[in-house]
């Protein structure tokens, strides 16, 4: 298990995530409303006293606040920053009134408020499009070549070298599709279609309900189908490694080492690393037909799990999980776009899964859980961190839809309601409503703040 990080480091995290998120968020708000003629009067990242600020020649206070939980843009004529309707006379000019937001029309409200949650779903689809376009699109073949010892899949008549097609009617064209239909539901059963000699199988799997953790101890249920999908087919060779000499090649099918049988890529490390040095023979599929190969195992250095150093078997091969494609920038978008409505998926799933009872409340966080693992990600690097901003720039644009008076989905609900309407609600109502909006979401932080504090490990958690 990885240490966790210290203090400092998962403060600094934590604010290195929430900060540039909220920033990008109000933002969205903030050029949208200048596009359309809105003058802001204040600009906060955080909310409470301010600790430092400066106002531009535009007359909007830029300033950075106390709690940093969030922040907002105060348009003019905004009565506060949860863009409550000021009720009564104003006090503006006609020129300083046509500057307000609710003076302007109902399709430029609509845009400015719907901006915010907008600007964190790009930043999320441009994330993941950057990782596609950088390392490319994996690709692994959904065939079954292994099982679990518990698996799922197996106790439901699945056989290896079944093709999966489907899963409940969606289709399967690499194992990287199967995780949503399968890692979100513990404990489902879910009708999974696969070719089979020729002809279409479909198997109801009941998918283990399982708890894992990861490097950190934090655990979390998953649903598991237990297949392993390592196509022992060469995806690379070395320079000058075993594999090379021996005359194999990319795309070559191993299917034995000496006289041991191979079907699924794990199966070749612990063949080869006890015997460096050792004469045997691979034999590899190619285009059909088998060769047997005469090979050398090579030898590497490297450290064993008590940090000594220790000689082991190399032939110089790499496989067992599909092949990275490279995507021009257009089709990276196009990836990043979809993988976006995913994860947004994947939260309205657990929501669900919460409301229905098939999760534990337990299972949501607040602020001190995104800072634990802010801190976590941080401590594995820049790629791992900047994916977990993405994820979390995801939520904040899904929670801010949500139709709750004070959100930016609750403006939208009001404009809604006064498009069907033909005029807005009453001030009163609205007031009430946001009021009452808030008082929601600050019980539903307490609740989560509390959640998170009773998973630390100095609460028992």
């Amino acid at each position: 298990m990885t240490g966790s990080p210290n203090l400092l480091t998962t403060i600094f995290a934590f604010l290195l995530v929430l900060g540039p998120l909220v920033l990008i968020h109000e933002l969205g708000h903030y050029l949208v409303g200048r596009l359309f003629g809105v003058k802001a009067d204040a600009f906060s990242i955080g909310f409470g006293k301010e600790i430092a600020g400066w106002t531009d020649r535009r007359g909007t206070r830029w300033k950075l606040s106390a709690l940093p939980l969030g922040g907002y843009v105060q348009f003019a004529g905004d009565m506060n920053p949860a863009s409550a309707p000021s009720a009564g006379e104003d006090g503006l000019t006609a020129e300083e009134r046509s500057h307000t937001f609710h003076v302007k029309p109902l399709w430029q409200r609509a845009l400015i408020v719907f901006a915010g949650p907008l600007t964190n779903f790009a930043l999320c689809v441009l994330i993941l499009a950057g990782f596609v376009y950088a390392h490319g699109r994996l690709v692994a073949e959904p065939e079954v070549v292994g099982f679990s010892e518990t698996s799922a899949a197996r106790s439901a008549g699945m056989k290896i070298g079944d093709r999966i097609t489907a899963i409940d009617g969606s289709p399967v064209a690499s194992v990287t599709d199967i995780p949503e239909h399968t890692v979100y539901f513990p404990g489902k059963t879910v009708n999974v279609t696969v070719q089979r000699e020729g002809r279409t199988v479909v198997l109801p799997v009941k998918l283990a309900n399982e708890e894992v953790s990861d490097n950190f101890g934090n655990r979390a249920r998953i649903g598991d189908i237990g297949l392993d999908f390592a196509v022992p087919v060469v995806s690379g060779i070395m320079d000058d490694s075993p594999a090379e000499h021996a005359g194999m090649k990319v795309g070559d099918r191993i299917v034995a080492l000496g006289e041991t049988s191979i079907d699924s890529f794990r199966e070749v490390p612990p063949l080869v690393m006890p015997k460096a040095g050792a004469k045997t023979t691979v034999t590899v599929l190619r285009e059909g037909e088998a060769h047997v190969l005469p090979i050398t195992i090579g030898s590497a250095v490297q450290k064993d799990e008590k940090g000594q150093s220790v000689t082991v078997g190399r032939i110089g091969v790499e496989s067992g999980f599909g092949r990275l494609e490279p995507v021009g920038p257009i089709e990276a978008l196009g990836i990043g776009v979809d993988r976006s409505f995913d994860l947004m998926g994947t939260i309205v799933t657990g929501i669900r899964q919460i409301i229905t009872g098939d999760r534990s409340v337990r299972e949501l966080g607040g602020p001190i859980k995104i800072a634990k693992y802010s801190g976590e990600q941080f401590s594995l690097g820049w790629e791992p961190f900047v994916g977990f901003v993405a994820m979390i720039s995801i939520n904040l644009a899904f929670i801010n839809l949500l139709p709750i008076p004070g959100l930016d989905g609750g403006h939208l609900a009001f404009y809604a309601a006064e498009l069907v309407r033909r005029k807005p609600l009453g001030l009163r109502s609205q007031e009430w409503a946001i009021r009452t909006g808030v008082a929601l979401v600050l019980a539903l932080m307490l609740f989560v703040t509390v959640n998170d504090l009773a998973s630390l490990p100095i609460f028992g958690g």
